[in-house]
């Protein structure tokens, strides 16, 4: 269970890294075609609308379903402190419990959305893939839909990926509950205490799946990243981008 939650981890980090530079360099890109940080700005915000929407939208429901009051929610590009906002919720303060949740709300139902994407789209069944097939699956699913599908659904995968978990306080929520789980299990296992095998053999399970989603969504990334590398080079621009809620 140990080893699965770790390579879970691993898959976050690297998912998290490859957005942000994915950001970076497509705006850098929309910056090369129209020369003006203002358009790039607006063309970023549109190609990524389905994800900042699903990201504020599940802070607001989370927030609502917890009965902690809630502001205005804010679907557009701003500039403050060198930093670009695409997208933001406002949430009143209450307990740390329910920030947690709150804060965790979108890379829930980013997840879920992103395994339901490609179970009914790309008809890839993440629970049976492994590492050695997962690239093989992927090719051979793809093989069989329609352009206007794979286009598509790849779409909404980029555009959900890269707006998981990227403003700074989501980052702090999602780590909380994985240290809080790393420091019960060392505790258990310290303490000689048995968990029950159906617990064990379920966790596991649990984060080798989530791990195939995020590895299948780095190889998505990574595809696109490479050519906007190199598109961009000596290219730079001096502003920070995050969904700030």
């Amino acid at each position: 269970m140990i080893l699965s939650l770790l390579v879970f981890i691993t898959s976050l980090v690297l998912v998290y890294l490859s957005s942000h530079l994915l950001i970076k360099n497509l705006i850098k890109f929309f910056y090369r075609l129209s020369r003006s940080r203002h358009t790039s700005v607006n063309l970023l915000f549109f190609v990524l609308l389905p994800g900042i929407f699903l990201h504020e939208f599940s802070h607001i429901l989370s927030a609502e379903i917890l009965q902690v009051r809630t502001g205005h929610l804010s679907l557009k590009p701003q500039f403050q402190h060198n930093q670009l906002t695409l997208g933001s919720a406002q949430i009143a303060r209450t307990d740390p419990i329910r920030l947690t949740l709150i804060g965790l709300a979108p890379f829930i139902t980013g997840t879920l959305t992103l395994w339901l994407l490609l179970k009914f789209c790309l008809n890839l069944n993440v629970s049976t893939i492994t590492f050695s097939t997962l690239i093989p699956q992927f090719i051979s699913s793809i093989q069989q839909l329609s352009p206007i599908v794979i286009i598509g659904t790849f779409y909404l995968i980029f555009a959900i990926t890269n707006t998981m978990f990227s403003s700074p306080s989501d980052l702090q929520a999602a780590g909380l509950p994985v240290i809080l789980f790393l420091i019960i299990t060392t505790i258990l296992k310290l303490s000689q205490f048995s968990l029950p095998t159906t617990l064990i053999t379920y966790s596991t399970n649990l984060f080798l799946l989530l791990s195939t989603i995020f590895f299948l969504t780095l190889f998505l990334n990574l595809i696109l990243l490479l050519p906007l590398k190199i598109f961009n080079r000596h290219l730079s621009l001096s502003f920070s981008i995050f969904l700030i809620t």
